[in-house]
């Protein structure tokens, strides 16, 4: 499975370039899986994004809201399974159903599309009062933007006798 990743501000148009990227590929015959955060936005980018491109490939959302006989894991597995190589589609589905999906028949002909980034990590805090500096030390936080730094290890320190 190619993974693509494509960053920019809110409002920027990344869905808007994703959607034209992936009509793209399904015209040429591929398979996108389209990752969105919340089924309203699943339900608005086919709307104003892909329907006005007159789609000639299959375009499903699968969800809580488009699936009534069965869950949205059993019906992504089964649609999974009954895939056919070489027809072009995109398929819709939420960032909750794409962390809960087990495994993705013929993986390789999908083209993964991830709009906006997911929620990865639970955040738990530790309090390590006197021995913090056992790890705090060996790490620096270089500044990166209004929310998020970048971690990085610091260099150990050079023995004087290696130096020479």
């Amino acid at each position: 499975m190619d993974i693509y990743y494509f960053d920019g501000l809110a409002g920027a148009g990344k869905t808007r370039a994703y959607s034209r990227y992936a009509d793209r590929l399904a015209r040429y015959g591929h398979k996108v899986l389209f990752v969105q955060p919340t089924k309203l936005l699943i339900d608005k980018t086919i709307e104003h994004e892909l329907t006005p491109l007159d789609p000639s490939y299959a375009v499903r959302a699968i969800h809580g809201d488009a699936v009534q006989d069965q869950s949205v894991i059993a019906a992504l597995v089964e649609h999974f399974k009954a895939a056919e190589r070489g027809d072009g589609e995109i398929l819709f589905i939420t960032h909750a159903a794409f962390a809960r999906v087990p495994y993705i028949e013929n993986r390789a002909d999908w083209i993964l599309l991830m709009d906006e980034v997911p929620q990865v990590d639970v955040f738990e805090e530790w309090r390590l009062p006197d021995t913090h500096a056992l790890i705090t030390d060996h790490f620096s936080l270089i500044p990166g933007g209004a929310a998020y730094g970048t971690l990085a290890m610091n260099k150990p320190p050079v023995d004087d006798e290696e130096a020479a």
